[in-house]
């Protein structure tokens, strides 16, 4: 939306920020920056037989390397969690509960907060440690 008062603005015809002559040097000073006879440009000879590249490295199409090996980050260990108690429970039918876990028919062992959960249900119960050893074999 426009004013009748508003003018607009017009850009005038000025020399330019950067000069020809310095966009010329700094073209030919990269042009420099990778001649081949310059002392500040690392390249390492081709060994035949040696087979593809190695991670981390790359090489332009003259032979140069242009990138150095990357560091190997060391693995986060996972945190230690402390051991959970667990329960052994007794269900009469295979069941799913979303967010708390499933249960097959026979035993069952979860941790203990997940058994408050089941053991609210009429079809599970508490099974001794006796009763789930007598139940395989021992």
């Amino acid at each position: 939306m426009t004013s009748e008062n508003t003018t607009m603005a017009h850009l005038q015809d000025v020399e330019p920020i950067i000069s020809e002559e310095m966009i010329k040097k700094y073209e030919n000073a990269v042009e420099d920056s990778f001649a081949k006879d310059n002392p500040n440009i690392i390249t390492a000879p081709n060994k035949p037989g040696k087979g593809g590249k190695k991670p981390g490295s790359l090489k332009s199409s003259d032979g140069k390397i242009v990138t150095s090996k990357t560091k190997e980050v060391p693995k986060a260990e996972a945190p230690k969690t402390q051991k959970e108690e667990m329960v052994a429970l007794h269900s009469t039918k295979n069941v799913v509960w979303e967010n708390v876990g499933k249960l097959a028919k026979g035993y069952n062992i979860v941790s203990k907060d997940k058994s408050e959960k089941w053991l609210s249900r009429g079809h599970v119960r508490l099974a001794s440690p006796d009763e789930v050893a007598r139940e395989y074999g021992k």
